[in-house]
């Protein structure tokens, strides 16, 4: 009889054990995924804010890629002019994110003023 109780306290021990291991792994994925999404959206906006300051010093500039860290690069895409559509794609790990954004650039004198039209994810 007590062989029986132990092995019935064992496996309901494995059971809660193995739940719990589940539990924590799908935990750890859904903070990483998180993160990944942070950082592949702040790697866009440092390659538009890249893309923008080469646009201002040249209207014919359409575009490059930019290599962040051994993790991250991410490329720009700009078609129209006024406003300016920049298509960027963001590489960070196995993760791809595609963001567009809308820009009016408007020169006064020496002055160039960029204005954010639209900013999203696609």
């Amino acid at each position: 009889m007590s062989i029986i109780s132990i092995l019935i306290i064992s496996a309901f021990t494995l059971i809660l054990v193995v739940g719990m291991s589940i539990t924590s792994v799908s935990t750890y994925e859904q903070r990483f995924n998180a993160e990944s999404s942070g950082t592949a959206y702040y790697a866009a906006e440092a390659c538009l804010e890249e893309a923008l300051f080469r646009l201002e010093g040249d209207s014919a500039f359409s575009g490059m890629t930019l290599i962040l860290d051994s993790d991250t690069d991410c490329s720009v895409s700009i078609s129209g002019t006024a406003p300016y559509v920049l298509s960027v794609t963001v590489n960070f790990l196995d993760t791809v994110q595609n963001f567009e954004g809308e820009v009016q650039i408007t020169q006064s004198g020496q002055i160039y003023n960029s204005e954010l039209l639209s900013w999203e994810e696609i």
